[in-house]
């Protein structure tokens, strides 16, 4: 497992680099815990079918999905991303799954960024305590079709 305190301080330093409404201590707390849950921070593919990329075990389609749906519509948003994950604009305008899948495995900056993007576009306030995390997680990002439960997300979050 990486550094807890390292990956703390990554995850606050890249989202403190996008515009403000995409940083606080909640989506800090509610980012860390989804890698904590989905990777242990330890694994950078799916084990068995390595679909789910990145400590935050997201799969390519979803990333497309964010791309094509949500930073085509936000380039001043989409030219930030690239900025800080140091790749240039066609990148995300392409969306090809093939480089997402690529980048949300080897670019931890890159895997911040679109976890927290998949929480923003959650009609919803981020969850305050350790719980409420929980049920959104299960709820918006590991989904009821996901293997997840909230007893999962909690204990796992408990131990470390």
């Amino acid at each position: 497992m990486v550094d807890t305190k390292q990956t703390l301080t990554v995850i606050k330093d890249v989202l403190k680099r996008l515009d403000s409404k995409y940083y606080s201590d909640s989506a800090v707390d509610l980012i860390y815990h989804t890698g904590l849950v989905e990777s242990r921070y330890k694994y950078l593919m799916q084990l068995g079918n390595p679909v789910a990329r990145g400590f935050f075990q997201m799969e390519g389609a979803t990333a497309v999905d964010i791309c094509k749906n949500y930073l085509a519509y936000r380039p001043k948003l989409m030219g930030e991303i690239e900025k800080i994950c140091y790749f240039d604009y066609f990148v995300l305008a392409r969306a090809d799954i093939k480089e997402l899948e690529f980048l949300l495995t080897t670019n931890i900056a890159f895997s911040v960024i679109m976890c927290r993007i998949h929480y923003r576009r959650v009609p919803k306030a981020l969850p305050k305590t350790l719980e409420e995390q929980a049920k959104y997680w299960k709820k918006y990002f590991n989904t009821k079709t996901g293997k997840g439960t909230v007893e999962k997300f909690l204990d796992i979050c408990k131990k470390n």
